[in-house]
């Protein structure tokens, strides 16, 4: 009996002192000062700028905070500029890249945790559905595009390209009886602010000491928005040829071709996005020189002082 009683204590000791531990540890996201816990766990940061992961706080049933291994998918997950010298670690696509977090404890109960990080452009603001007027035809010619016309339009934001964005229709018009229209790229420009040429990366937001580094470096998303509604009213539209195919009998024809480029005025572009004096965007002006096919079919004729509005819808 008492071998058998030493026995019994010595396996309820042995459970005492070894209590089986089979919950996972929980995970709490840090705030940007790494101290304080973020509720949400969302974060917003710009395109071709660093993301800074303020990291986690977990605790567990059984193991102390220091003992817990963290890891996160963050660095397969977010697509991080590698290859140009300039912009290296910095986000370069933008878009919704949800993170998850792992928690592992010292008896392996592993806890996870997600968060999503959205990577905005600063053009995004401008994005969405136009009303589009073409009034203002001032050294007209004889080409079906130089008329009045209205029609809807689409904006987004480039994906790649801070700062730019892109026009889904512009010089609506009809060619050989069918309506056709081109795609036109414009970046977000600062006469005083932007470098005088273009970044690949981060376009006219570059500084003008330095045209890689931009002028948001440092902001938040709505600190940089605000800060281009005041600065960032023009677009820099460069040269861009536009295709278009039509049909003529029962073959695809694609050699209509026209030149778009920004007019530009003592070296300022004339196209800008106007606001009121309450900071409300009202419209979008563009004011392209465009170049399309002569009536004879040889050569191209200039069409100057092209205007077109984009209204909000």
């Amino acid at each position: 009996m008492a071998f058998m009683f030493a026995i019994f204590a010595a396996l309820l000791l042995m459970f005492t002192a070894c209590p089986s531990d089979s919950i996972a540890p929980s995970i709490y996201f840090l705030a940007k000062d790494g101290e304080t816990i973020d509720k949400k766990g969302d974060t917003t940061i710009l395109l071709y700028t660093k993301y800074v992961d303020p990291g986690c706080y977990v605790e567990d049933n059984a193991s102390l905070a220091a003992d817990i291994q963290i890891s996160s998918d963050l660095e397969t997950v977010m697509p991080i500029e590698k290859k140009v010298a300039s912009h290296v670690g910095e986000v370069k696509k933008t878009g919704d890249y949800t993170i998850t977090y792992t928690a592992t404890d010292e008896s392996g109960n592993a806890g996870t945790r997600s968060k999503v990080i959205s990577v905005k452009n600063v053009s995004e603001i401008y994005t969405g559905k136009y009303w589009t007027v073409r009034e203002e035809i001032i050294g007209g010619g004889i080409s079906d595009i130089c008329q009045p016309a209205t029609y809807y339009s689409n904006i987004t934001a480039s994906n790649s390209v801070a700062g730019r964005m892109r026009f889904s229709k512009v010089a609506q018009h009809e060619y050989n009886g069918q309506k056709v229209s081109f795609k036109v790229d414009a970046d977000v420009f600062s006469p005083t602010l932007s470098s005088r040429t273009r970044s690949d990366q981060v376009g006219f937001l570059g500084k003008a000491e330095d045209k890689e580094v931009a002028f948001y470096n440092g902001m938040s998303y709505d600190a940089a928005v605000d800060s281009m509604r005041l600065n960032y009213v023009y677009l820099q539209i460069p040269t861009q040829e536009a295709s278009v195919a039509y049909t003529e009998g029962e073959s695809t024809i694609s050699d209509y071709t026209v030149r778009i480029q920004g007019q530009l005025e003592s070296g300022i572009p004339k196209s800008k996005i106007v606001y009121n004096e309450r900071g409300v965007m009202l419209y979008i002006e563009l004011a392209l020189n465009i170049s399309v096919p002569n009536p004879s079919g040889t050569g191209q004729q200039a069409i100057q002082n092209y205007i077109e509005r984009y209204y909000p819808e």
